[in-house]
């Protein structure tokens, strides 16, 4: 283990003597163990994720995402409740206080990792490794969370309907649980995830004892709804643990279930869960909650489903300007580097976070309809812009560059560059992901240049490469490129100064 992971992890291994005395009296020391290893990583890993985000919001949405592949990676999704039922609400909670000595000396582990801007995007690409594979470090985690007592069983079989599955629940979708939780979530701003989850909680409890949901099962215990362009923001689990359930069939169902935990990264766990036969669900109403988008996930959509014929996309004079602001991305060999994305703000009021075709070929109608996620609504605060996002995120865009419409006739000079990549041997692994591309472009109205990609990993690598040439034309904010062989593309493109350009979404600076 690298000394960084090790200094990450340094407090965290509990011991059977850090229990509550009447936990410790009655369990088993290698299950204690066992527990106290899984739940310190559980909460050392929800600790650093909260952290980070509160402390660099630019990286957020990538720890956020890794948080969320990992606990459903290590099928942790209903690990609390589990450890609940185990041991006692009032020795976790307990137990959740006497770590708080161990979660400073995580904090402090972390600060020495460098500023934020740094180390948070690094620790996304953390979760995946072996410091934070519960599943390896605690093999007996399953048996040791199944040998204690049973949770609250419905006084009904669990053959046939859950305790108050009577005609009068509704039943939801996941769609209208999602929506529901975002908006609970909405308005809380920068409410810890604790505080998060608390109230996503207590709305779905009040929605009744017993809930039913239908929703496709797709692995293991996760049900969920999705279409070909958008899925649900929160799944939800289905666990009968006092029966020891298998889990539910594949494909479309409906459950029952009392609400245990909400937790605001990955979804809803229900426990005393039951799988309703189709006579069953028939016999249940239908909820009337109202599906939003903010309660969806919208897939990436191909840049092509939006490209449209010249003139035909949005005008020059309903654009109000092309801002950048400074965040952080991940570089060839996964390095943190520091980013300027780019953002089309119209005179409306709506933001576009993904310019990649020239405005006047861009069909943003259609966008807003099928990836709203990438749009929001402005408003002014000094030279920045306060927005708030499709998915009901609300973020300070802090001004630091920018481009107006450049004349028809603009001509460029110069070889430009842009490199992307991926991989982790920044951080002492052995994969790397390199791609980029060159522009040459001259005075004349000529440009040439080309794209190039690679990747090498233990045994393997792997290249391929593209050229091209032609004439370029710059209008407002595109850039029209005509090979020799008659093909055109109209791409976005602006210009902040000599050394930082904007091509088709991409940075390209000089050459030299």
């Amino acid at each position: 283990m690298s000394p960084r992971r090790t200094a990450l992890l340094a407090g965290l291994a509990l011991v059977p003597s850090l229990w509550p005395g009447a936990v410790a009296q009655g369990a088993g020391s290698a299950d204690l163990k066992a527990l106290g290893t899984a739940y310190a990583l559980y909460v050392g890993a929800g600790y650093l994720r909260d952290t980070c985000v509160k402390r660099d919001p630019a990286s957020a949405a990538k720890v956020n995402q890794a948080y969320a592949a990992w606990i459903k990676a290590q099928n942790l999704g209903a690990f609390e409740a589990q450890l609940t039922q185990r041991v006692g609400r009032a020795a976790l909670t307990q137990l959740r206080a006497d770590m708080a000595g161990s979660l400073q000396a995580l904090d402090s582990a972390l600060q020495k990792l460098g500023p934020a801007s740094r180390s948070c995007p690094a620790l996304a690409t953390q979760f995946s490794s072996d410091t934070f594979d519960v599943r390896a470090q605690v093999p007996n985690l399953a048996a040791a969370l199944g040998t204690g007592g049973a949770a609250p069983t419905p006084s009904a079989s669990a053959s046939s309907r859950p305790a108050g599955a009577s005609a009068n629940v509704a039943v939801f979708s996941v769609a209208q649980l999602s929506s529901l939780m975002a908006q609970t979530l909405a308005p809380l701003g920068k409410a810890s995830g604790q505080q998060q989850d608390a109230a996503g909680l207590k709305k779905l409890q009040s929605l009744g004892t017993v809930i039913a949901v239908s929703g496709t099962t797709q692995r293991s215990r996760s049900i969920t709804q999705e279409d070909d362009r958008r899925a649900a923001r929160f799944d939800v689990y289905c666990y009968d643990m006092a029966n020891d359930a298998d889990n539910p069939p594949k494909g479309q169902v409906t459950v029952a279930g009392r609400v245990r935990e909400f937790d605001h990264i990955t979804g809803i766990t229900l426990d005393s869960c039951v799988v309703l036969s189709a006579a069953q669900a028939a016999g249940l109403k239908k909820s009337t909650l109202a599906v939003v988008d903010a309660g969806w996930q919208f897939k990436a959509q191909p840049a092509e489903k939006f490209l449209v014929a010249a003139g035909q996309g949005l005008k020059e004079s309903e654009i109000l300007g092309a801002y950048i602001e400074q965040s952080t991305g991940i570089g060839v060999g996964g390095m943190v580097l520091t980013t300027y994305p780019v953002s089309l703000f119209l005179k409306d009021g709506t933001v576009y976070n993904d310019p990649y075709w020239a405005p006047g070929s861009f069909n943003y109608k259609l966008s807003r309809q099928l990836e709203p996620q990438k749009w929001g609504k402005w408003t002014r605060q000094g030279k920045d812009f306060v927005i708030r996002w499709g998915d009901g995120e609300t973020g300070t865009f802090e001004v630091k560059g920018e481009s107006r419409a450049l004349p028809a006739g603009t001509k460029l000079n110069g070889a430009f560059q842009t490199i992307s990549g991926g991989g982790n041997t920044a951080l002492g692994g052995d994969l790397m992901v390199v791609g980029g591309g060159t522009y040459t472009f001259r005075p004349d109205g000529t440009f040439s240049g080309g794209r190039f990609g690679g990747s090498s990993g233990p045994g393997v690598a792997v290249s391929s490469s593209r050229k091209t040439g032609g004439t370029y034309a710059v209008s407002g904010y595109g850039l029209t490129l005509r090979g020799q062989g008659g093909e055109e593309q109209r791409l976005f493109f602006a210009r902040y100064d000599q050394d930082l350009l904007y091509i088709g979404g991409s940075p390209y600076t000089p050459d030299r």
